[in-house]
């Protein structure tokens, strides 16, 4: 058997047991539940009748988060669907002319959407990967549907280096929960902008990509292909209304007029109080944009409804994850499992065991900002005991959180419900792809700290 006949047979099989024993995300969330809920018990002094209480309390603790994160989602799925960023989509779509420069494309794209904004990078990610998928189909390009949705999850992974890193932005917002502890705020420019940054987000999606590429079965008979076809533009209603309402339902009158009443407020907020950004800002944002960029009013509420049905998986799995999240603080998990690392770490090490930690932590809690109010204050005063970089700590901390998103099924939920793909589908992809960027990480963390 030659070496490439026995790395593709390795893969097949590591992908089959993938397939056949990966669960779906909801059924995960509840595995981890059971699990932190176990290691509460048996690894800390925790009561069960506290911990129960704590995961009853943390299911509605998270609540207004929970609703900010899925109108964001619905937001960002509007806007990936109105008619301009749809015909952006088809042009880049119908650039690749090799099956190796449809999974870059996909890759570099989702990328640079995640950068922007991480649940854009989700959605435009998933839509990119469909559209590619149509027309390499159309055009007799092989590709793996798939793999080009991994591909779309992999460029994902660089989310918390870029518009709208959790951790990044807390720092340089004045008033944060840990700027006393810092000493200030640190400002973007020191750490999502710092060339060591921007230097390791072009070699991760550059992995991302060989790694991918690499992965395209070299029998390209039988792939697997998108299910159904390409949606074609919704004509208007035989049985709209008519008269006044239903001009200015069908009009882009009222639509427009109410992206610019938000607007409007932007534009104050921002020259009275700067150029803060938050959640609810993106949100509001993104509304905006949506509604100035749709046919009508009534096309927005369509729009919105079948974007409701992208984000109904946060609301329902999300509160678990809230659950998981209140056992580990009443228990003390987090701290007692960080402490541990950096009793066991040095000034040379701090960084990379930042890193790692954040990486394991985020399978419970795939939150960065619940993951930096934990480690936070404990990696800030281990950096100051040992004369570390904060800055580089920080995003240590980002860079783990965002590593092994593309293995917590939670990420995933908008992705796959754009693309139809299963979870078990493209896992065992995502965990060769955790693997492979963990280089670019530490290379990126040695160079931050060598200064080379």
């Amino acid at each position: 058997m030659s070496h490439s006949n026995h790395k593709k047979s390795w893969f097949s099989g590591f992908n089959s047991f993938v397939e056949k024993y990966c669960p779906d995300a909801l059924v995960f969330a509840v595995i981890l539940t059971i699990i932190i809920l176990v290691l509460s018990q048996f690894l800390t002094d925790t009561s069960f009748q506290t911990a129960m209480l704590a995961w009853g309390e943390g299911l509605h603790g998270l609540l207004a988060f929970t609703a900010q994160v899925a109108f964001t989602i619905i937001a960002a799925y509007v806007l990936a669907h109105t008619r301009a960023v749809t015909n952006l989509l088809s042009r880049l779509a119908s650039l690749p002319q090799t099956t190796w420069q449809a999974y870059v494309l996909v890759t570099l794209f989702s990328g640079l959407f995640s950068l922007i904004l991480w649940p854009l990078g989700l959605i435009a990610g998933g839509l990119i990967a469909k559209e590619v998928a149509h027309n390499a189909s159309d055009r007799g390009i092989p590709v793996h549907y798939p793999l080009l949705v991994a591909a779309a999850f992999g460029g994902f992974i660089v989310w918390h280096m870029g518009y709208s890193s959790t951790i990044g932005l807390a720092l340089a917002t004045p008033g944060n929960p840990l700027e006393s502890q810092v000493g200030g705020v640190i400002p973007v420019t020191e750490t999502l902008l710092s060339w060591w940054n921007i230097t390791t987000i072009f070699v991760t999606l550059a992995v991302i990509s060989l790694t991918i590429v690499s992965l395209h079965p070299k029998n390209s008979v039988g792939l697997p292909r998108p299910q159904g076809v390409k949606k074609e533009p919704q004509k208007k209603s035989a049985g709209a209304r008519t008269g006044m309402m239903g001009f200015l339902e069908n009009s882009r009158i009222t639509s427009w007029f109410l992206a610019t009443l938000i607007f409007t407020y932007l534009g104050f907020k921002f020259s009275k109080y700067g150029m803060t950004l938050t959640l609810d800002i993106v949100n509001w944002s993104f509304l905006a944009l949506g509604l100035y960029l749709v046919n009508s009013s009534r096309h927005y509420v369509r729009l919105f409804s079948e974007g409701a049905h992208t984000g109904a998986a946060i609301l329902l799995q999300y509160p678990l994850y809230g659950g998981i999240m209140g056992i580990m603080l009443a228990s003390g998990l987090t701290q007692k499992f960080s402490e541990f690392i950096i009793q066991n770490s040095s000034a040379a090490t701090l960084p990379f065991l930042g890193f790692f930690s954040a990486g394991l932590i985020n399978i419970a809690i795939p939150s960065g900002g619940a993951q930096w109010a934990l480690q936070g204050p404990i990696f800030i005063e281990a950096a100051k005991a040992f004369h570390v970089d904060i800055r580089i700590i920080a995003m240590s901390i980002a860079w783990g959180d965002q590593w092994t998103n593309i293995i917590q099924p939670f990420c995933a939920i908008p992705l796959l419900a754009i693309t139809g793909v299963k979870l078990r589908q493209i896992y065992a992809y995502c965990m060769i792809m955790v693997f492979t960027t963990s280089f670019a990480f530490v290379l990126g963390l040695y160079l931050a700290i060598t200064g080379f």
